[in-house]
């Protein structure tokens, strides 16, 4: 079985005339361990998919087992522990707390969890011992993302999911955070979902769910799976 199995996903968004069915009936899978990218334009239905998976938004139809657990089917309160215990979140934007340091905003990801990875450990391998006192405001584009990425991850995700994690960066830092993704893909196992418009970053992923308005119209398998440092775009 796989570790997520969606099936028939349906999302809209609105109400009366301005109604919009973001969402039409979404069917994917991604096994355990796998990077799997999600990509499409703008308008897809990308972001929300990924809300759907995170709990973040309630689907109108539809399942999204993850490892044997139908998420759709869950109260508030067992899906507000899914998120605590399960999930790791990683936005364009950071959402970092402004009056925390790079330490105390990684240390809210810990507190969360019942079985959080080392906080130094994570410091250490997003590279951000130098900066740990400061705050976000102090922080390049690049090191906040970091920062967001050790928040998600020390929480000891089995499923970690990221929209669009170097939108707002230059290409440098980008695969500099990409190959952060496969390092902690390759040490801790962690399962990836990674929203994305940039079909070359696909290539790093062992699966491409390909959306169109709403629907997967393309399911890729990448036998030759090429390393986020040696990405071109």
């Amino acid at each position: 079985m796989p570790f997520l199995e969606i099936k028939e996903l349906k999302k809209s968004l609105g109400s009366g005339e301005g109604k919009v069915e973001v969402l039409k009936g979404i069917d994917m899978f991604v096994e355990r361990g796998e990077i799997c990218a999600v990509l499409g334009a703008s308008g897809s239905g990308k972001s929300t998919l990924l809300n759907v998976i995170g709990g973040l938004d309630r689907a109108d139809g539809g399942s999204i087992i993850i490892d044997g657990a139908d998420i759709a089917k869950m109260n508030d309160t067992k899906l507000s522990a899914y998120r605590r215990e399960f999930l790791g979140f990683v936005f364009q934007f950071y959402n970092l707390v402004p009056n925390l340091t790079v330490e105390e905003n990684i240390q809210l990801g810990e507190y969360l969890a019942s079985k959080p990875l080392d906080m130094e450990e994570i410091i250490d391998v997003l590279g951000l011992n130098e900066v740990r006192n400061r705050f976000p405001s102090e922080l390049s584009g690049g090191q906040q993302q970091r920062c967001s990425i050790g928040r998600a991850l020390v929480k000891n995700p089995k499923l970690l999911l990221c929209d669009e994690p170097t939108g707002a960066l230059d290409y440098k830092t980008s695969k500099d955070i990409l190959s952060l993704a496969e390092k902690i893909n390759r040490e801790y196992k962690t399962t990836i979902v990674m929203v994305t418009h940039n079909r070359e970053i696909s290539r790093m992923c062992g699966k491409t769910v390909n959306i169109k308005d709403g629907a997967v119209y393309k399911t890729e398998i990448n036998e030759n799976i090429v390393p986020a440092a040696e990405l071109e775009w």
